[in-house]
């Protein structure tokens, strides 16, 4: 059995001498690329190895608590975007590997 925890992320990315810097603001991650689209996609793999490096450490409570994250009611979720962003998904795939043995 595979789940897989999905975060609704967005990103900006500015043109500095033959660079594309490309920043995630939630997650405070940045990285680059010598095109727009190398950027977006560094962007994307960057973000998705930080989550799933706080996961494998059981650090994401806490990173994401330190970046200002708070729980919301669905009613209060916001779509809107800084002016030039761009959102995308980061999927982390958990797969399930049934105990050898019953422990109850």
């Amino acid at each position: 059995m595979t789940i897989h925890l999905e975060f609704h992320l967005y990103g900006q990315i500015k043109k500095k001498g033959k660079w594309f810097i490309a920043h995630c603001p939630p997650l405070d991650v940045s990285t680059q690329g010598e095109t727009f689209e190398v950027a977006r996609k560094n962007l994307i793999e960057a973000s998705q190895l930080f989550l799933t490096s706080c996961l494998e450490r059981g650090t994401l409570d806490q990173a994401l608590r330190e970046l200002g994250f708070v729980p919301v009611p669905n009613e209060m979720q916001e779509d809107s975007l800084p002016e030039g962003a761009f959102s995308f998904p980061v999927a982390i795939p958990f797969v399930f590997q049934k105990p050898s043995e019953c422990h109850a």
